[in-house]
């Protein structure tokens, strides 16, 4: 007996050893692993967007929408509900099941019609308020169309059916108080500064899509264009006595309701902007409202209405006498150096409001001079502003030859070069030099770091080493989004030190040397690894010293305790968290039902037999296991 028990035992115990080993073949046979970008939440003072599914994921018969017939097949004929329903991009839309066309002519944005308009100079203005005046081939091949595709005359597939898991799993509170509140545990500056402005974030409702060409890319790189073109001409810059300090500034956050802006301004009010002072530490200068004399921001300039560079001024500013005429001097002095370069300049009525742009949030606090650039005389040129199908190819900057000048480069080159002429004038008050302009062949280089690939000319210049390594491990541009709290990401590392690279100077300091000393913050120290030598094919890398800081980027109103969260001061974004295992896509083959009832019906019989079996060999097993009495002596 004993000998047969321990025999039942070992056949138990692998069986079950074996069953796992074929369960773990099963499970990869009948799912086949989808690869995606996901989809998640956020949540401001009042409402929330984006997506999200259930905790083990949604499950639904996979449909393939191509137009108005199968959005029409499924909402009255289809029988096999719940379905998931497949779109291409461009068909995601609100009005999709209404509207649904091969590429959007109307132009497509997930953003409202006028971005940030709550928390911006002219909210409930009755006459400037809301901008007036102004993996796949799996999926269709192997499971729709093979399995769950309706016939010809539209009637339904017999079982089986392909069916996908979604997972999509995004943990948020139902508006940003909750959030917020869930996630918490108990030397003097010229007063004369002109303040060059930028944006650097975009807006997208999926993971690392974010390629905003014209919304902001063609700002970014107009912006250090002119920059580099200026720094040639540093020293005449600085040793005039009468100069006015340039400050340029590259706000992140501005997608969300001019979070950036927004917290630059409270800063300054605060009197710790850029940093806080500490004692027995060099710092650099506060600068606060008394030091900003004008503002110039420099917008999207990727399709130019007209063929012109526009310039918007703020209607309520014109009430000011002084303020209107510093914009006019501004205005008639950036005219003048476009006419000398036969570049097109077009001036917008003074009773236009300005378009979404970050000095709003400056002209919320004081009535500054302010001229913005951009390509739109009304309402945005740009039909795909803050969306993923604002690319590099339609504002003719792709390429795949960073060497290959675009057309695009060599208009931004002009328009740099007369930003950076402007500048020189109203910092020195004396025309700028004729030969000032800016490099094609670094705008070029630019606009192919910023939107084709990472793995260019001017991203491996500025960085060190280490950094250069880890270029090489995708070609992939860099994402621009930044989150809603978060202050850094690979774009604004490498515009700082595109930024450094340009106006900053190169000091003789070792590698080892080229950091900050402990008691001064006023200079920022960085190794770049410099140009490429053409005879040895070697770079020769230097420590560039510049006043390049960073700055928090986070809503002010996560400063505040006692928030009033019912008013529009400050941006109220929050945004979903997930797991690492909570983004899932895969697709399986669903029986009939008829089926399932079979296989049911045939296991429980099964199981029966096998008790009744077992019953019996129990109840006969000193028979059936009986053991000769000479083999146990």
């Amino acid at each position: 007996m004993e000998v047969g028990n321990v025999f039942i035992y070992i056949t138990v115990i692998l069986s079950s050893f074996t069953s796992l080993v074929h369960s773990l073949r099963i499970s990869n046979k009948t799912y086949i692993e989808i690869q995606g970008k996901a989809c998640f939440r956020r949540m401001n003072g009042t409402h929330q967007i984006g997506c999200s599914s259930e905790t083990k994921g949604n499950v639904g018969i996979l449909y393939h929408i191509t137009g108005d017939n199968d959005t029409e097949w499924l909402l009255k004929k289809g029988p096999n509900k719940p379905y998931i329903v497949l779109l291409n991009s461009l068909q995601f839309k609100l009005d999709f099941n209404e509207t649904l066309t091969p590429f959007p002519p109307e132009g497509f944005s997930p953003d409202s019609s006028c971005p940030n308009d709550r928390y911006g100079l002219y909210h409930e203005d009755k006459n400037y308020g809301n901008c007036q005046n102004t993996e796949v081939d799996i999926l269709i091949q192997d499971c729709y169309e093979k399995y769950n595709k309706p016939l010809p005359d539209g009637s339904v597939r017999e079982y089986p059916l392909c069916a996908v898991q979604l997972k999509d799993t995004m943990s948020g509170a139902k508006d940003a108080k909750t959030c917020y509140r869930r996630t918490q545990v108990p030397t003097n500056l010229n007063p004369d500064t002109y303040l060059a402005a930028a944006r650097l974030d975009s807006f997208s409702m999926f993971e690392n899509i974010y390629p905003s060409a014209d919304n902001h890319v063609t700002g970014i790189v107009g912006l250090l264009a002119a920059a580099e073109a200026l720094s040639k001409y540093k020293d005449d810059i600085i040793n005039n006595n009468d100069t006015r300090d340039i400050l340029f500034a590259f706000f992140q956050g501005e997608a969300f309701d001019y979070i950036g802006s927004s917290r630059t301004v409270y800063d300054m009010q605060r009197n710790v902007f850029p940093m806080v002072e500490e004692t027995g530490k060099s710092t650099l200068h506060l600068v606060n409202f008394s030091h900003i004399s004008h503002f110039v921001e420099v917008n999207q300039l990727g399709y130019r209405d007209d063929g012109k560079v526009w310039l918007h001024t703020d209607p309520l500013s014109q009430n000011n006498t002084q303020t209107s005429q510093e914009i006019d001097k501004m205005i008639q002095l950036i005219k003048n150096v476009a006419n000398n370069m036969s570049l097109g300049i077009g001036e917008n009525s003074k009773s236009q409001p300005l378009p979404p742009a970050s000095v709003q949030r400056f002209l919320r606090k004081d009535k500054i001079p302010a001229v913005v650039f951009s390509d739109h005389q009304h309402s945005y040129t740009n039909k795909y502003y803050n969306s993923r199908f604002d690319i590099a190819k339609a504002i003719e900057a792709n390429t795949n030859d960073s060497n290959i000048i675009t057309e695009q480069a060599k208009n931004l080159t002009r328009i740099s070069t007369m930003l950076a002429r402007t500048l020189y004038t109203l910092s020195t008050g004396r025309d700028a030099p004729q030969d000032m302009t800016s490099s094609e062949s670094i705008v070029n280089d630019l606009l192919f770091c910023y939107l084709i690939s990472r793995q260019c000319e001017m991203f491996r210049r500025v960085l060190d080493d280490t950094d250069n390594k880890n270029l090489d491990e995708s070609s992939l541009p860099y994402p621009f989004y930044v989150s809603v709290t978060s202050t850094n990401n690979q774009v604004t590392y490498l515009t700082k030190r595109l930024l450094s690279y340009f106006i900053g100077d190169r000091v003789n300091n070792t590698k080892a040397n080229c950091k900050q000393s402990g008691n001064n913050k006023v200079n920022q120290y960085m190794w770049m690894q410099g140009e490429k030598n053409t005879t040895t094919d070697k770079r020769q890398g230097f420590c560039s010293r510049s006043t390049a800081v960073y700055t928090l980027a986070q809503s002010p109103l996560f400063d505040q305790d006692d928030y009033n969260w019912n008013i529009d001061e400050y941006s109220a974004w929050t945004e979903s968290s997930w797991q690492t295992d909570s983004i899932q896509m895969r697709i399986f083959l669903v029986p009939s039902k008829h089926l399932e009832v079979a296989l049911l019906c045939s296991g429980l019989a099964l199981l029966l037999i096998s008790l009744v079996a077992a019953y019996f060999i129990n109840l006969k097993a000193s028979i059936l296991f009986s053991i000769n009495s000479s083999q146990t002596t």
